[in-house]
């Protein structure tokens, strides 16, 4: 998410709201945020019921309690248009991702 942060003009000058979501709590969002010096878009948590948000979209792994590190891109009418998961503890780069949402808001 650090990627994310420094390259959020790009994203933003791509009509693209960027959101951080877990199953953790908005607690250890806020001291993760720190941790990186703080960031500037919003973290949401999938807290409770835990990962009901990550089940709707396939990628919570209730054995564990952890989903996986996935990125899903929705479109303004509220559709899926992309949609991966790089896995556990996957890495996603920055410039993909963005080059994705300029594929969706053209």
């Amino acid at each position: 998410m650090p990627d994310l942060q420094a390259n959020l003009e790009d994203f933003k000058s791509a009509d693209t709201q960027v959101l951080g979501i877990s199953v953790d709590s908005k607690f250890s969002h806020d001291n993760w945020a720190s941790s990186l010096g703080g960031i500037s878009f919003p973290l949401l948590a999938d807290f409770h019921p835990k990962g009901a948000v990550a089940t709707s979209f396939g990628v919570y792994h209730d054995d564990k309690g952890i989903t996986d590190r996935a990125t899903i891109i929705i479109d303004k009418d509220g559709t899926v248009q992309y949609a991966e998961s790089a896995g556990i503890p996957g890495l996603r780069k920055a410039e993909d991702l963005l080059n994705e949402c300029r594929k969706v808001n053209g």
